[in-house]
C-alpha cells in the first residue's frame, strides 16, 4: 500500500499542524453509529509515533517526510494507492484513490497546535 499527498493537502496539514519526526497521520476509519464495517468514514488524526500499536500498519509516503498509518483490521477496505488531497471547492482534505473518491470532505485532528479540526 502507498499513500500520495497533494501539494495543496500538505500545505493544509502544515497550517493546521507543526508534525515533528515523531508523529504520524493516522487514517483512521470510523464505524460507530455506521452499522456495518464497510460503512465506516475515514478521517485523518495526528499521533505520536509511540501510540501507533501492532494494531496499525505505516505506510510508505510520497513525499516524505509525512507518514501514515491505518489500522490493519481495514486495511482490506482500501485500495492500494491512496491519495490524500485538499479540494478549494470544499475547504477540505480528501481521500481517494485512482479508482474511487473515499471520503470528498475528511477531517483533520491536530493535537500539535492545541486540538483543531480542519
Amino acid at each position: 500500500m502507498e499513500v500520495f499527498i497533494t501539494n495543496e493537502a500538505i500545505n493544509v496539514i502544515n497550517e493546521a499542524a507543526s508534525l515533528q519526526e515523531d508523529q504520524v497521520l493516522f487514517i483512521q476509519y470510523e464505524t460507530d453509529g455506521c452499522g456495518c464495517v464497510v460503512s465506516g468514514v475515514s478521517q485523518l488524526v495526528e499521533l505520536k509515533e509511540q501510540d501507533i500499536t501492532d494494531r496499525e500498519l505505516l505506510i510508505e509516503t510520497t513525499p516524505l517526510p509525512f507518514r501514515v498509518a491505518i489500522e490493519k483490521r481495514v486495511e482490506w477496505i482500501y485500495d492500494e494507492k491512496l491519495i490524500i488531497d485538499f479540494s478549494k471547492n470544499a475547504n477540505m482534505l480528501q481521500l481517494k484513490s485512482p479508482n474511487q473518491m473515499i471520503n470528498p470532505r475528511m477531517s483533520f485532528m491536530s493535537w500539535s497546535k492545541s486540538t483543531q479540526n480542519v
